[in-house]
């Protein structure tokens, strides 16, 4: 599309960071640990890591709306339920909710940054929420003794519902 003179020229947006090698490899073992256990289970896991490469790996990181990025955030954290499984409990909005166009990893990198902090950080079990907050996204993580971190997920105007 041509650029409209009387307009300055758009900035290219920064590409989302790479996919963490030392995560696709967690993943990996997780699914490993499951094969001959629950091999259905080891089957998912290995589709979600399919689906979350394609989708983070993908050559035109155009916007996608806000719903798809919050399905690819689902993605994320059932994959960080599989390398975790006693201590995660995950509520997401419903994707109804959340309206607009996001950068790709708009809400999947600062969520995952957060959670791999208190996951190193802190033993024990967490519930993590998102749920639509003025100006994009509130992430609660709250461990099960009740101390909570709360974290906001800024999102472009128009995003959340």
């Amino acid at each position: 599309m041509p650029e409209d003179p009387g307009q300055p020229p758009v900035p290219p947006r920064p590409a989302p960071p790479p996919v963490s090698a030392h995560f696709v490899n967690n993943v990996l073992a997780a699914a490993a640990s499951y094969i001959e256990e629950d091999p259905d289970l080891a089957r998912d896991v290995l589709a979600e890591l399919g689906q979350f490469l394609s989708y983070r790996l993908r050559e035109d990181p155009a916007d996608v709306s806000a719903a798809q990025e919050l399905g690819h955030t689902a993605t994320y954290l059932r994959l960080q339920q599989a390398r975790f499984p006693e201590r995660l409990e995950v509520r997401l909005p419903e994707a109804h909710e959340l309206s607009g166009r996001v950068a790709p990893g708009a809400i999947q990198v600062p969520l995952a940054e957060a959670l791999g902090a208190r996951l190193r950080e802190r033993p024990g079990s967490f519930r993590v929420t998102l749920r639509p907050a003025p100006g994009g996204l509130a992430l609660e993580l709250l461990d099960a003794d009740g101390s909570a971190e709360h974290h906001k997920i800024a999102l472009p105007e128009g995003a959340p519902a």
